[in-house]
């Protein structure tokens, strides 16, 4: 690997860790929040959030650190085409989730348009999780 490429493979992994940490930072916080306003099933829910969080950021920097020791980019041809499809996908269906929340409105009860933005987010994640694990496997 070039060495101004390991420096940006570097500079990726560390970005990566600084958004990870502002986000557990951010999900330990709105539980603490939660808990304080006796919202269990919120406080629960943020908690369960930051682990899942905590969980991928460590298999993604172990993985990247590993790959950058052994002289492998982090990111290939194939990785990024399936990041790429993933994410185009993922971002069509969101549109029509989000559409749908839209139109849902007056039957879906939100507390608040904070909530109903906080819903749409996390299916966007995970149907960009959804979407990556299914091209991961079918482009293999």
């Amino acid at each position: 690997m070039k060495p101004k490429t390991r420096g940006k493979e570097r500079i990726r992994l560390v970005a990566i860790t600084l958004i990870c940490i502002i986000v557990i930072v951010t999900g330990i916080l709105f539980s603490l929040q939660s808990f304080i306003k006796r919202e269990i099933w919120g406080g629960i829910i943020g908690i369960l959030i930051a682990v899942i969080i905590v969980t991928f950021a460590v298999i993604v920097v172990r993985r990247g650190n590993r790959d950058m020791r052994k002289g492998y980019p982090v990111q290939d041809e194939r990785s990024k085409k399936v990041l790429e499809k993933a994410s185009s996908r993922a971002f069509y269906v969101s549109l029509y989730i989000l559409l749908a929340i839209g139109f849902l409105s007056n039957k879906i009860r939100f507390r608040d348009i904070s909530q109903a933005t906080s819903v749409a987010v996390g299916i966007m994640a995970l149907l960009f999780l959804i979407f990556w694990i299914y091209y991961n496997k079918k482009e293999s």
